[in-house]
């Protein structure tokens, strides 16, 4: 999605693009092996670039989608506490949205949360983001894709890159269809971004995939959560096991987080169904175990390592050794919601380059 929405911007301000797709198709890696959801931006650290580009990049995709014609719903998220203990991360979240200038935000107790999720009847509260949503993202990627083609951007498919030289004034990208010569040029790898930068001569970013799976609920049984219910309390690389329904009226149970040797590694060794429901059924005990079957799963292009849980924000930076090479490095969790906003930042950046 970020190299699309990048894409999109570039020749939205006039600028020749080529974009190049490593798979046969756009969006097949990250982009739509994700929950789908419009993140609001409670979740990062004040003042940070996960934390701006999220509200910005919120914002203007409801309204890409509205205009575009994007299957997406403003259903809301619940951030729920299922024990007590668990309502200080409640209010944390509470006052770090409102930080973030996240508009709407309430903390609710027991009955409100069941008159919003009839089912999640051992929550004891929680917060309330309305402005959270959800999008078809496979769809999302296709409107950005179609738009920056009618404003005359290039794109070109089963393109692995394979080098970046300096070939001054210029850059020489080398890709399994051939070179191109380019004033500018940005690394948008995904879970790749560290292997390209590194094709560049730049070792400094490592980046670790983390493998999310998914479960989803059978059919007939979808109607147990109405929208987005998270758990607080959760420590860990990921947001914990929560319930997405999806624009389609499905409902997903996931993922869990689990940092993996190779970044295409989606179904070596998957954790059993019975994990999902033990996290599960702690914010909806009516859920049954018979009632999820195995679905996708997907990746996390993390900064982070196994094991240590400081924050990485997003980075967006120009190479130091190759001038008009611009980097979008650990383009995780809200990089769907950002891509709209990290697409303009990166368009800045390049911008200055040039002048």
């Amino acid at each position: 999605a970020l190299g699309c929405a990048t894409a999109l911007e570039l020749a939205g301000r006039g600028q020749s693009v080529m974009l190049l797709e490593r798979l046969p198709r756009l969006g097949e890696g990250t982009s739509t092996r994700n929950s789908g959801v419009i993140h609001s931006g409670v979740y990062y650290k004040p003042g940070s670039r996960k934390a701006r580009a999220c509200l910005e990049g919120s914002a203007r995709l409801y309204a890409w989608c509205e205009e575009q014609n994007v299957l997406h719903q403003r259903c809301g998220k619940l951030i729920a506490a299922s024990a007590p203990e668990d309502m200080a991360d409640v209010e944390r979240l509470f006052k770090q949205g409102l930080a973030n200038g996240v508009q709407g935000l309430e903390v609710v107790d027991a009955a409100r949360v069941r008159a919003i999720e009839p089912e999640a009847a051992a929550c004891v509260g929680a917060l309330w983001v309305p402005s959270a949503g959800i999008l078809d993202a496979a769809e999302l990627v296709k409107s950005f894709a179609h738009t920056a083609a009618t404003l005359g951007a290039e794109i070109l498919v089963d393109a692995p890159v394979e080098r970046i030289e300096s070939e001054w004034p210029l850059l020489r990208v080398l890709s399994a269809r051939g070179g191109i010569l380019c004033r500018q040029a940005v690394n948008c790898a995904g879970v790749f971004a560290g292997r390209v930068a590194a094709m560049a001569g730049n070792p400094a970013w490592t980046i670790h995939p983390c493998r999310g799976e998914y479960c989803e609920v059978i059919p007939a049984r979808a109607g147990l959560v109405r929208g987005l219910l998270y758990p607080a309390g959760h420590h860990g690389p990921g947001l914990g096991v929560h319930f997405t329904k999806t624009v389609a009226g499905g409902l997903l149970v996931g993922p869990n987080a689990r940092y993996v040797e190779e970044p295409e590694d989606y179904e070596n060794d998957r954790a059993p169904i019975e994990s999902f429901w033990e996290s599960a059924r702690a914010l909806v005990p009516g859920l049954r175990l018979e009632d999820l079957r195995p679905s996708y799963s997907g990746m996390r292009a993390k900064l982070a390592p196994k094991g240590d849980a400081v924050f990485r924000d997003f980075v967006i930076e120009a190479d130091p050794a190759l001038p008009g090479l611009v980097h979008q490095i650990g383009i995780e969790s809200p990089g769907l919601t950002a891509s709209l906003a990290l697409a303009r930042e990166t368009a800045d950046l390049l911008a200055k380059g040039i002048s």
